[in-house]
């Protein structure tokens, strides 16, 4: 993958949670009653029915957000990989980390097709699935990124605490609520966002301060 394309996925790791954030903020302005944004949760954005009120508008942007995010997410998990090739070691959780986030993609737009008043079922497992495999990746990667040292300790430490939060989300009883469903996705948001500007600064740099430091070997 030439620099130019390392540049795009980059691109769309910031991509995917600012357009998110923007058309979630426009459904929740035309939220009918009021969107509480402490109260409810973001799959009540894309409900086809809303307090007895046919929301299609609601459901169809909705849908585009999660399913955009998805798509945007792909060129970036697999650019992310290209950063952690060696050793050996990096190579190999980077290709776990890309999977697990790519599996994580689909999901993501399923919560959305599958609108909880429609498709409960089919909506609570899409979502479940997403906040697991997106955080494994991130659990994964922060490794990588611990061991690559060069890369940046804190952005190992910010994902850690990221998916800890979804985690605790998802399995934790007391914790699914909406106002920890936020810190959730918005912490999700910020990681990748973060990772797509530093993959963007790391381009910059001379390629022989890219690399982890080798050991050295003992005489």
């Amino acid at each position: 993958m030439d620099l130019q394309w390392k540049k795009v996925g980059a691109l769309c790791g910031i991509l995917a949670g600012v357009h998110f954030v923007l058309i979630t903020f426009v459904i929740m302005a035309i939220y009918p009653g009021g969107y509480n944004f402490l109260l409810n949760y973001f799959s009540e954005l894309g409900l086809t029915v809303t307090a007895g009120v046919p929301t299609p508008a609601d459901y169809i942007l909705f849908s585009i957000a999660c399913t955009l995010a998805a798509v945007f997410s792909v060129p970036f998990w697999l650019t992310l990989r290209l950063f952690f090739t060696e050793p050996p070691r990096l190579n190999y959780l980077s290709w776990l980390g890309t999977i697990l986030g790519l599996a994580a993609a689909p999901f993501l737009s399923a919560l959305a097709l599958f609108a909880g008043n429609v498709f409960p079922s089919q909506h609570g497992w899409s979502t479940l699935l997403f906040f697991l495999l997106f955080s494994s990746a991130i659990i994964v990667y922060s490794i990588a990124i611990f061991l690559h040292k060069s890369y940046g300790y804190p952005f190992a430490l910010i994902g850690v605490v990221v998916a800890i939060i979804c985690y605790g989300h998802v399995l934790i009883p007391g914790m699914g609520t909406a106002l920890i469903q936020k810190i959730a996705v918005y912490g999700l948001i910020l990681w990748s966002a973060f990772q797509g500007i530093r993959l963007l600064q790391y381009l910059r740099r001379p390629a022989e301060e890219k690399r982890p430091p080798r050991r050295k070997r003992r005489s």
